[in-house]
């Protein structure tokens, strides 16, 4: 008999960012189209203290700020150095046909009217994308992104307000790479639960140190780089207790073995092909 396994929830990587920028609400709601459980973003903090959705620390790869007149010079091009209303005004949305990320514009999977829409496209206020989540039924992954010398605790302390007064019943899950920006976190805002993100090179420690990390931050989950991961890892992670959530998984023979390896979520920036996967996956065990 054929062995039956969980299938993981597919998040939608910066939203569904092969089909729109990433980190938009355009983004979002492709996700919300390509039939994703969640979508995970990041945040930084503005200048005058206000939370936007954006991945970044400087903004010159994702919005038009090199060629606008007004702007602060190119050192002042990042987060912190900007005031929300300086943010909100940049275009967020054009660079994506012209630099066209994964492929999908030049291959017909981005039509021209939504390419069209993307020009002028905002940086969302996290929230703004609260509140669109609320509405949507998704689930979301806040990552609290490393300010880079900037106002860390600031960041978190605006983070909890504002998960707190979004009022999303239990569908979000906050994560970062910074163990102290978590810690202050769960301290401030215990009832929403916390996975903590491992680059490769965190992953080369071993399961039990990666454990002891987990459950120092009573996280539920890990968040791994796909390149960190070894058969039975996953497994070994869930006899502790933990959830494993693996980034940024966009090769089908990938989302399989995770699948088959027991992966609680799988974040890719192809929400409609995991699920595809998936749903293929769950066919043959029928």
């Amino acid at each position: 008999m054929r062995k039956t396994f969980a299938l993981p929830e597919v998040w939608a990587h910066r939203g569904a960012r092969s089909a729109a920028p990433e980190n938009t609400m355009a983004a979002a709601r492709a996700a919300l189209a390509q039939g994703a459980d969640g979508w995970e973003l990041d945040v930084h903090l503005t200048l005058d203290g206000k939370v936007v959705v954006t991945h970044d620390h400087g903004l010159r790869r994702v919005t038009d700020i090199a060629s606008r007149p007004g702007m602060p010079p190119r050192r002042h091009h990042v987060v912190n150095r900007l005031t929300l209303d300086q943010i909100r005004s940049l275009d967020a949305g054009s660079w994506f046909a012209r630099r066209d990320p994964f492929g999908t514009v030049a291959g017909g999977e981005v039509e021209a009217g939504q390419l069209a829409a993307f020009a002028g496209e905002a940086i969302p206020t996290l929230a703004e994308a609260l509140a669109w989540t609320r509405e949507s039924g998704l689930a979301v992954n806040v990552e609290i992104k490393d300010m880079l010398g900037g106002d860390d605790e600031g960041l978190v302390y605006a983070v909890v307000g504002l998960i707190r007064a979004a009022g999303l019943d239990g569908r979000v899950l906050v994560s970062s790479f910074r163990q102290k920006s978590l810690e202050l976190f769960r301290e401030l805002c215990p009832e929403v639960p916390v996975g903590l993100l491992l680059d490769e090179k965190a992953m080369a420690g071993s399961t039990q140190d990666i454990v002891a990390r987990l459950r120092s931050l009573e996280a539920v989950a890990v968040h791994p780089s796909f390149k960190g991961l070894f058969p039975g890892r996953i497994a070994a992670f869930a006899e502790a207790g933990f959830e494993t959530n693996v980034y940024t998984v966009n090769r089908e023979e990938d989302i399989l073995w995770l699948a088959r390896e027991g992966a609680a979520g799988i974040i890719t920036d192809f929400p409609a092909r995991a699920k595809a996967v998936l749903e293929a996956c769950k066919q043959e065990e029928k």
